[in-house]
């Protein structure tokens, strides 16, 4: 059968007080239990670091990967249609004959 609840306060304080120790006491297992994971998963890794020179390293080997790099977007909200863009960047070819502009020409 369940136990009556505590009428006296000296009661329910001590209630009170254990169930916060037992809370406390489960973050911290928990806590500890995180931290451990983080600690062995950090260093599990055999890849080597990245560094500028080792991509310099790369790029004077040939290696067709680290050679193409990609250069940023110009207007990231203009490439994901969210604002209009300024127009063509400059040495940029013009769109083929027959297209619609995207952004119409002021005047």
């Amino acid at each position: 059968m369940a136990e009556a609840p505590p009428t006296d306060t000296a009661e329910l304080r001590r209630e009170r007080a254990s169930r916060v120790r037992i809370g406390a006491t489960g973050l911290a297992a928990i806590v500890v239990i995180v931290l451990l994971a983080v600690s062995f998963s950090g260093t599990a890794s055999n890849e080597p670091e990245l560094t500028p020179e080792a991509i310099a390293e790369h790029a004077a080997a040939g290696d067709p990967e680290s050679v193409a790099v990609e250069e940023p977007p110009q207007e990231p909200l203009a490439e994901l249609g969210v604002a209009p863009g300024t127009g063509r960047p400059e040495g940029a070819a013009p769109p083929p004959p027959g297209t619609v502009p995207a952004v119409p020409p002021t005047e």
